[in-house]
């Protein structure tokens, strides 16, 4: 259910901020890490005062909202990730950089959500990031955090098997990671570097696409469904950018995302295309999906 102002008002779920958020998200994390180590993020820890004008070092700890007020700040990061990547295209970096950003923001909000039931505000204003080797490294939330809930005592698979409950935590992800967060960061990074909108957004369907994946992998494929929910709930700009692929070969069965557009990924030193390129003709990607469903 949506407030006057946007903001998604629980109805299974509930909504607490304070201590009780700040716990609920420490152990939600705690159970991240524990299945996906390389997903760092920080609690109740502040970001570096950012003044405009200057120039970030490698591993400070910068707020999210800065890089939508901050053009300057905004090409500085974008620039900086290209340059530790190995390209001076400023479309390369920016595209790269905007994939890598929404997989680090959406993955830590579904990876919450389907191992404790716990889902985080992701909204810009609650988030902090930090850079390390040209890419977002570690994501942080902002005290006090708020965060909603899953019906106490209930496992998140099973919570989540109920469409209502389902939708409503679906839609708490869409309002903060993306109309809150990433799709502002889209229309910032547009503003400052001359690259296609369809390009960025294509990153970031891709992105939340792996961020569901991820989690299938690891709990199973109960975490498909809200994968499918996301896709049907989220904006409309992001429909026709990809979609979802099952496939099963005898008692082994794989989920993919076929995207419609290529992220750039191949112009880095070393020309490496993505499994799920566009570039990559359709058979061919299929027989290599096929081929990951054979017994090793």
């Amino acid at each position: 259910m949506t407030s006057a102002d946007g903001d998604i008002t629980g109805v299974h779920l509930a909504h607490a901020k304070g201590e009780p958020a700040l716990e609920a998200l420490e152990r939600a994390i705690s159970d991240v890490q524990s299945l996906l180590p390389y997903l760092r993020a920080e609690i109740a820890v502040p970001a570096l005062e950012h003044a405009r004008g200057n120039a970030p070092g490698e591993g400070d700890r910068l707020p999210c909202e800065a890089l939508i007020t901050d053009e300057d700040l905004l090409e500085f990061v974008i620039r900086d990730s290209g340059e530790r990547l190995g390209t001076d295209d400023l479309v390369v970096a920016a595209s790269l950089f905007v994939q890598n950003y929404a997989y680090r923001i959406i993955t830590l909000a579904v990876a919450c959500l389907t191992t404790s039931g716990v889902i985080p505000d992701s909204s810009a204003k609650s988030m902090t990031f930090t850079m390390k080797g040209g890419r977002p490294a570690i994501v942080g939330y902002l005290s006090p955090p708020s965060v909603l809930l899953a019906p106490r005592g209930s496992e998140p698979a099973v919570a989540m098997s109920d469409p209502e409950c389902a939708r409503e935590a679906i839609s708490w992800i869409i309002a903060g990671a993306y109309r809150n967060h990433l799709a502002q960061i889209v229309a910032a990074t547009r503003a400052q570097i001359r690259v296609g909108r369809r390009l960025l957004l294509g990153n970031v369907a891709a992105s939340s696409a792996v961020a569901f994946r991820t989690m299938e992998g690891c709990l199973g494929p109960w975490v498909q469904p809200l994968g499918e929910t996301f896709f049907r709930m989220c904006p409309s700009e992001l429909d026709g950018l990809g979609s979802f692929l099952s496939l099963e070969r005898g008692d082994r069965h794989g989920w993919y995302w076929e995207r419609t557009n290529c992220c750039l990924y191949d112009r880095l030193p070393g020309k490496v295309r993505c499994a799920d390129c566009s570039r990559i003709p359709s058979a061919e990607r299929r027989h290599a999906y096929w081929d990951s469903l054979e017994p090793s």
